[in-house]
């Protein structure tokens, strides 16, 4: 007969099934957690460049209390008004009936009120035009000569203008090829297959590979250029897409399917100027200055730790007081003698840091990069950040979420090229419009 008093065994074997459920629930919490963990490292991870979108971390008194900021414009903005142009035509307008009491015979205005518009005029009809050339035989050389016209391009049957617009369609708008298709159709009223038109942006490529070939002279002749490389795919495979960007704004994008030190070595040959790269070793041939951006959140990253928060505070220091020493007018040899004493507190740092376990990650890396964190202070008017590699880097970065992949090798290689020389007309405050239609008119036309 059952008492209802649960017996000593009895309880301890409840225990016993009660902890057990308590260890399995641990266990897959656990393994929860560390999944979760993997998956917000990528968004606060310190290699995550500024192109990526990321998770802002708050602070404590952050989450408490949530304050509103003030809505619009910092102080100092300049506006976004624009400036007012002179009108190419005035139309004076007059009336003489009343929109209220349909009263006729208004006399004369007792004001003139002025309103100027901008407008863009209706497209016009797509141009047809034959060109009938003649063709000689030199007596001379016994060569055919045909004529020729800045118009008429020697290769496929789009114009210059058409060519243009549809690069433009494609690399400044960010359209796929079906987007450009339906665009030239509903707007233009031309009909063009997708196919067409990348055989159409083929032809733009080939154009522009001698303005290429020339980018890749200027970088290695350039005093420092900035390297940064990201992730891109080609038929679904891992590739990579390089960035070489010059202080001149000279830009070259290279697709390559390694993101090794051979890549470098083919665009930079025997450089003589520096590199301002990140940590990757593929860099390390040249003489380097090493990315204070990426530092600051290596270090920013062990934050959380007592040593990690002090060594974030000293490197946040060094990095104030290079910023200070790079807006003076220093001479050569002062520079040399400051390089020296801040190389040698640099190392002074790492030893003194060497050891702590719990910021181990933090203290290799800037150690790996000793002798190559302060080399800006001998080449006046360089930035000891990335920075403008990671900034030329995003516009592939956006292009890549859009198009995924890139079908084929040589629609990877002619993206390079056209890339390349828009971003450089862009950076040195070009018209890109009216570079490109120059570059075809005399690679296309009258070469």
């Amino acid at each position: 007969m059952s008492t209802g008093v649960m017996s000593t065994g009895e309880y301890i074997q409840m225990l016993e099934m009660r902890i057990f459920e308590i260890i399995t629930e641990n266990e897959r919490l656990g393994k929860e957690n560390e999944a979760l963990k993997n998956r917000l490292r990528f968004y606060e991870n310190p290699n995550t460049p500024p192109s990526q979108p990321t998770l802002k971390k708050q602070k404590d008194d952050e989450r408490d209390e949530k304050v509103e900021k003030k809505r619009g414009a910092p102080l100092g903005h300049r506006g976004a008004t624009r400036k007012r142009r002179e009108p190419d035509e005035v139309i004076h307008l007059s009336t003489q009936e009343c929109p209220y009491c349909h009263h006729r015979g208004l006399g004369e205005p007792i004001r003139t009120e002025t309103k100027i518009i901008e407008d863009i005029p209706p497209p016009r009809k797509i141009r047809v035009t034959q060109f009938d050339m003649d063709v000689y035989r030199c007596p001379n050389c016994g060569a055919e000569v045909k004529a020729k016209h800045e118009d008429c391009p020697q290769i496929g049957d789009l114009g210059i203008y058409l060519l243009v617009y549809m690069t433009m369609l494609k690399y400044h708008l960010r359209g796929p090829l079906r987007k450009v298709r339906d665009f030239l159709y509903y707007k233009d009223s031309f009909e063009i297959s997708p196919k067409g038109v990348m055989d159409g942006l083929l032809r733009v490529g080939d154009s522009c590979k001698n303005g290429y070939e020339d980018l890749i002279r200027k970088i290695r002749n350039s005093r420092w250029v900035h390297v940064d490389e990201t992730g891109i795919k080609v038929n679904g495979e891992k590739w990579w897409l390089w960035i070489f960007r010059t202080d001149k704004g000279d830009v070259l994008t290279v697709i390559r399917k390694s993101r090794g030190k051979d890549v470098p070595r083919e665009i930079l040959g025997e450089y003589k100027g520096v590199v301002i790269a990140d940590g990757w070793r593929a860099y390390n041939r040249f003489t380097l200055q090493r990315c204070w951006a990426h530092l600051l959140r290596v270090v920013d990253d062990f934050k959380g730790a007592i040593a990690g928060n002090k060594l974030s505070s000293e490197i946040h220091l060094k990095f104030k007081e290079l910023k200070d020493l790079l807006g003076k007018d220093l001479s050569m040899e002062k520079r040399e003698l400051i390089k020296t004493r801040l190389d040698r507190e640099m190392e002074e740092l790492v030893k003194k840091h060497e050891g702590c376990k719990e910021i181990e990650k933090p203290v290799t890396y800037i150690k790996n990069g000793l002798g190559r964190w302060y080399a800006c202070l001998l080449h006046p008017g360089m930035e000891p950040t990335n920075n403008l590699a990671e900034q030329a880097i995003r516009e592939h970065v956006i292009m890549r979420r859009i198009i995924g992949t890139f079908r084929s090798e040589n629609g990877s290689a002619n993206y390079q090229y056209i890339a390349s020389m828009l971003a450089t007309w862009k950076l040195q405050g070009k018209n890109p419009f009216e570079e490109l239609e120059s570059l075809l008119r005399k690679e296309l036309c009258l070469k």
